[in-house]
């Protein structure tokens, strides 16, 4: 998009969309082949991914709420984190259980719920996913993970840097080129607000240019490949995580707070305001009852989280 007004306007026409024809096929629809597990009625193949149909729907609520309504409904936000860390905690579930079985939610989106987690104030349970996920990254599940985009990188070094961990390079395929986000790195601790809100105006501006549907990218961008766009979908056009999960490590830290600068409109968005209190980890007795069931029938598996 060239402009934030551009994302504002393709998010609302996506989210309205996606919120009025696909609710049985992501809410009801999962909801009740879950339920059939539970009556062995369905097997456990599509657990993961009922798990991850939930999640998208309840974000693309929170989405839809926030920009068609004006209403920042966090339990959406904590639900759709909740299912999808579920999603993961199953796929590697059955990974131990079954060598071949290796699938997952992609790394690009699974950091984007850490970073969620800690948007919503949930430290401790971000910080054991984020183990977690380093294991599928070094794992069968991720495989080392791809270069390209460079966004999710970013996000986890800035974890990695929190946390005090040494990532392993040589198991990983780590851009050599981190981009615009390669100075936000290097000051990713700064007590230097200029500094700082310098740094944040250039993501900003970044991830507006960079947010479009079009999985190929622009045809025409410089390097003509055509797969140069970060942002690949609506659910991040107006909340660029990727920023929010930099404050929100900043605040743990009790570094300088971040005041958006007037020129920067995406900051100035009450969604991208961390939020005052936490949200806590939502819970799904429905989900609790399916993990319970799979244990039973495989005693020698235990899920990491």
């Amino acid at each position: 998009m060239k402009t934030l007004k551009e994302s504002i306007k393709f998010t609302l026409e996506k989210k309205t969309h996606q919120i009025s024809k696909l609710k049985n096929s992501h809410f009801i629809e999962p909801i009740e082949e879950l339920e059939a597990y539970l009556k062995d009625i369905e097997d456990d193949s599509f657990i993961g991914e009922n798990y991850k149909y939930i999640s998208i729907w309840n974000h693309w609520n929170f989405i839809n709420d926030f920009i068609s309504k004006n209403i920042l409904n966090y339990n959406y936000l904590a639900k759709s984190t909740y299912y999808s860390l579920e999603s993961n905690n199953y796929d590697f579930f059955i990974g131990e259980l079954v060598q071949t079985y290796h699938s997952a939610i992609s790394f690009t989106k699974s950091i984007k719920h850490l970073g969620q987690m800690l948007y919503l104030g949930q430290k401790e349970n971000a910080i054991k996913y984020g183990n977690f996920l380093l294991k599928m990254l070094y794992g069968k599940q991720y495989n080392g993970w791809i270069v390209f985009p460079t966004h999710p990188w970013f996000m986890l070094a800035l974890f990695c840097k929190w946390q005090n961990i040494t990532l392993d390079y040589e198991k990983l395929n780590y851009p050599d080129n981190m981009g615009v986000y390669h100075n936000a790195l290097d000051n990713w601790n700064t007590i230097d607000t200029q500094l700082l809100s310098n740094n944040i105006d250039s993501l900003s501006k970044f991830h507006i240019t960079q947010s479009d549907e079009d999985e190929l990218g622009n045809a025409n961008d410089e390097n003509g490949d055509g797969y140069d766009l970060e942002f690949t979908s609506a659910d991040y056009f107006i909340f660029p995580v990727e920023i929010l999960m930099w404050l929100a490590i900043r605040r743990d830290l009790g570094l300088p707070e971040y005041k958006p600068s007037s020129a920067n409109k995406l900051m100035q968005l009450e969604i991208n305001q961390l939020p005052s209190a936490t949200i806590p980890m939502y819970k799904d007795a429905l989900i609790q009852k399916c993990k319970n069931k799979l244990m039973q029938e495989n005693s020698d598996i235990t899920f990491k989280l």
